[in-house]
């Protein structure tokens, strides 16, 4: 399974076609099981959550329960075994991969805990490589002035302070 992400959608984006009442994200009786040999493990047990418009949403919870799978689903990098993820009245849970692609690329940012960044290429760079994939994107240059980055344009992940490194995965 990838890092846990923190995931951001763009809720302000998202919410021009949204009524105030209607939520953006709708999650019913979400479970998620994995077979860890002999043994089932029930990583979400029947989640039940709306995400509205303009509000903030903490996910907390202790080691093991369930929030990285649950952000993975949500983030469309992982499918649960039942239950249903509305996106804007749109079921991501019944997608094809292509149209999971699509709701990646277009409504849902990641930021992962680890970097992963390509060392041999410089911050400028390794922001080209995601500018390649993205539909309308801003130059790889103005996205690291953006987050104070501009004077690191050509240093390597090395040179990177862990202070930059957030700073530089916002901008990818």
């Amino acid at each position: 399974m990838p890092p846990s992400p923190t995931i951001t959608v763009d809720i302000n984006q998202s919410s021009l076609n949204a009524a105030a009442d209607e939520p953006v994200l709708n999650i019913s009786e979400l479970s998620k099981s994995y077979v860890m040999g002999e043994v089932q493990v029930d990583a979400l047990k029947g989640v039940s959550v709306k995400f509205y418009a303009g509000k903030l949403v903490v996910l907390l919870g202790a080691s093991g329960s369930g929030k990285s799978t649950l952000i993975n689903i949500i983030g469309g990098l992982d499918v649960p075994s039942s239950g249903k993820l509305f996106f804007h009245g749109r079921e991501i849970t019944a997608a094809t991969e292509a149209e999971l692609t699509a709701y990646r690329r277009r409504s849902i940012g990641f930021v992962f805990q680890f970097y992963n960044l390509i060392s041999s290429l410089t911050a400028l760079e390794n922001v080209q490589l995601v500018t390649e994939i993205a539909e309308h994107p801003m130059s790889a240059k103005e996205a690291l002035l953006l987050v104070g980055l501009g004077h690191r344009l050509d240093h390597f992940p090395a040179q990177l302070s862990g202070g930059h490194c957030p700073r530089y995965r916002q901008a990818a």
